[in-house]
């Protein structure tokens, strides 16, 4: 079972079972993107973090996809094409 330290309590926290059940999977888009593609791909994948101290639920994004936003907001603020 995967954990981290919660960053507002400092506590345990437990990652949840999948990002694609309840409020996760409308969790953030990217405001740079606009049109048909965009609204096809869908906001980014956040998983709910579960903190067993403070009870917080935060949701977070898999380094990979963290990547891959990062390196989009560049070029948008750049002014490439997406």
């Amino acid at each position: 079972m995967e954990t981290r330290k919660c960053p507002l309590c400092g506590g345990t926290m437990i990652r949840g079972k999948n990002y694609q059940s309840g409020y996760a999977r409308y969790f953030w888009e990217a405001p740079w993107k606009h049109g048909i593609k965009a609204a096809l791909k869908g906001p980014a994948p956040a998983y709910p973090w579960l903190c067993l101290d403070c009870g917080v639920v935060l949701p977070y994004v898999e380094e990979a996809e963290l990547q891959r936003i990062r390196e989009e907001y560049e070029r948008a603020k750049t002014g490439d094409t997406l």
